[in-house]
């Protein structure tokens, strides 16, 4: 393109045309060997022949940016661009540049320029992506990152970015879920399934237990409660399963349940039978979970069960053969390719009977996928119960994207439902470790796997492991900050507060800006009360995630009155308040303005305190009494 435009602009002085082409085949010639340098010196020699070729900056800017000489680059690129808003390469390396100079704003207006004129291009997506992530938007981020997965998918950057995205969503969910009250009954199932993981099964079961009672629970809770006894007592795991779908008919979860039950005794008919129900009403959920049926198993057990199929059904059941298929293939884990991407409806989901039913009869049958895209096609707002329907429905169906989205639609509706941060909280769990799969696959050496496996043993909060797993990134070579970052967190969450410090010291010594590093360093000093020090660490924290800030606030304004400084403190804690959904923030107000003098505003925020904290104590209360009726859909 620029020997054309270089050819059409000298057609009336051919020595000078014939010059410019000399200088730019050793210019070409130069920058195929490498030589950025000479290369950079002939295209400034065009760029002065010729200063009207946008195309001769553009490629004068790419061989600064080849030479790490980003301020030349940067004013090249601008150049090019003031000549032509429309040229690639000069928006993509300028974003990337921004992007760099920690300017993401800036950097969007020109990545998304370029991946417009380049969508096949995963440059420009990844470093959307990187751009959102910087913003703190996460989703944003994840979607981007799904789509540079989609242009190349043996990039194992773009799956460890989306892994990490997927993550961050996860934690802001639990953290906002947290912050609506730790009791909730969405909040402890979240904390009964990372104890069942972490193979804590006689926690899990105390809190399923008592969550039996609440009036608002998570769907086929007595099938959660099923798998955590099959770890302990398999006749009482039976009685579960049983009791679940007496409740609940169509909770597929507890079919699969009783499959297993049947496997392990060797009843390979009745597990197939209780399979097969499950794979009729919704073969999208059997797919998503059949890692419930042989996690665990005997290995011998696993390999009977496939040779009594193969022996006693036809080769033409597509039941009996996936189940084969997933012994023999060692696949024991979801279908991630479901939950990773977006569907067209299946055609077995849209049969004439299911057609008339509303989606709540769809999802008590166990018809999830059906129920899915019945809610898809609804050409009304969703209300938001039906938006949290949805995010229902698609999760049990697989599709942990689409229960993404609907969560977050959700929660526009209303910030505070705890039904959506839960589904979030799933969703992102399963997709997060969905991308750890697919990346565990494209690139099974690279460092990153044991950093984003040790991340989703963070998130699960299986300590020795993410730290075994920090450890092993470390010892690679890499020395990736966030290996160092993630480790101090563990060490934090263990008490080791020397070696969280030392690790946090290694991260802020490479980006003395990191908000998350900020906000454990500042917490670390808090906790040896060294308040001075931890406030310039609290407000690179101010940069950190939205969700993050109230806590930062409040530990910035006990600093500053640690200091004396109660007129400072009292501004610093103002932001915070409206997060305050326990009352601890405006009992922290009322000692400010104790210390101030001021008696009145004390007292007001005293009272506020207490009513927040009555709140508080009545929901847990209502949370604990006995349903009048089945809550669920």
């Amino acid at each position: 393109m620029l020997g054309v435009a270089l050819a059409c602009l000298g057609q009336d002085n051919s020595a000078s045309e014939q010059h410019l082409s000399e200088v730019f085949s050793q210019a070409q010639a130069a920058q195929q060997q490498g030589d950025y340098r000479t290369a950079a010196k002939c295209y400034e020699e065009i760029v002065k022949l010729r200063p009207d070729v946008p195309e001769a900056w553009a490629n004068l800017g790419l061989m600064h940016q080849f030479l790490e000489e980003y301020p030349q680059a940067d004013h090249s690129f601008q150049v090019a661009l003031s000549k032509n808003p429309r040229l690639y390469v000069p928006n993509l390396f300028l974003g990337l540049n921004q992007l760099r100079a920690r300017q993401p704003a800036i950097a969007l207006r020109y990545l998304k320029i370029a991946e417009s004129l380049n969508p096949k291009d995963a440059q420009a997506a990844i470093g959307l992506a990187h751009a959102y992530q910087t913003s703190h938007e996460d989703l944003a981020a994840s979607e981007w990152f799904a789509r540079a997965t989609e242009i190349n998918p043996t990039d194992s950057d773009a799956w460890y970015g989306l892994g990490i995205a997927y993550l961050s969503l996860q934690d802001a969910a639990v953290l906002q879920l947290g912050r609506l009250g730790q009791e909730g009954p969405y909040a402890r199932s979240l904390v009964a399934d990372a104890f069942v993981i972490q193979g804590r099964t006689s926690d899990a079961i105390n809190i399923y237990n008592k969550l039996l009672a609440a009036p608002t629970q998570p769907p086929c809770l007595l099938a959660a409660l099923g798998f955590a006894y099959v770890q302990q007592d398999s006749d009482l795991a039976q009685k579960t399963f049983e009791d679940e779908l007496k409740k609940s008919p169509g909770c597929l979860a507890a079919r699969l349940g009783l499959a297993r039950l049947a496997l392990a005794k060797s009843d390979f008919a009745d597990g197939l039978n209780e399979v097969r129900t499950a794979w009729d009403a919704d073969y999208n959920f059997v797919r998503a979970n059949v890692q419930r049926i042989w996690k665990g198993a005997d290995p011998d057990q696993m390999n009977e069960a496939a040779v009594w199929a193969r022996q006693n059904t036809s080769s033409q059941d597509p039941v009996a053969q996936f189940l084969i298929q997933s012994v023999e293939s060692g696949a024991v884990n979801s279908d991630v390719s479901a939950g990773l991407s977006s569907r067209t409806e299946p055609q077995n989901v849209g049969s004439a009977n299911r057609e008339t039913q509303a989606p709540e009869s769809l999802w008590a049958q166990g018809h999830y996928t059906a129920c899915e895209f019945k809610l898809k096609r609804e050409k009304t707002p969703p209300s938001l119960a039906r938006t949290i329907l949805l995010a229902q429905c698609s999760y049990y169906s697989g599709n942990y994207r689409a229960t993404l989205t609907a969560s977050e639609a959700a929660l526009k509706i209303d910030a505070r439902s705890a039904a959506a941060l839960y589904w979030k909280a799933k969703a992102a769990q399963e997709l997060a470790a969905a991308a750890l799969e697919q990346m565990s696959t494209t690139a099974p050496d690279s460092p990153k796997v044991h950093l984003l496996l040790a991340e989703l043993h963070r998130a699960r909060e299986e300590f020795a492991a993410a730290e075994a797993e920090y450890n092993q990134a470390i010892n690679s070579g890499s020395n990736d900050p966030a290996a160092h970052l993630g480790l101090a967190q563990v060490y934090y969450q263990e008490s080791q507060d020397d070696k969280s410090l030392q690790q946090l010291q290694l991260v802020l010594k490479a980006d003395s800006t990191n908000p998350r590093a900020g906000l454990l360093m500042g917490q670390l000093l808090v906790k040896r009360h060294q308040y001075a020090d931890a406030i310039p660490y609290f407000k690179t924290a101010l940069r950190g995630p939205d969700p993050s800030l109230p806590q930062v606030h409040s530990l910035l304004a006990r600093c500053l009155a640690a200091q004396g400084d109660y007129s400072g403190a009292l501004a610093e804690l103002k932001p915070a308040l409206p997060a305050d959904t326990t009352g601890v923030f405006h009992y922290q107000l009322y000692q400010i303005y104790q210390k101030l003098g001021d008696a009145n505003a004390a007292a007001a925020a005293l009272q506020q305190s207490e009513k927040l904290r009555s709140e508080e104590s009545v929901a847990e209360e209502k949370q604990k009494s006995p349903p009048a009726h089945d809550s669920n859909p």
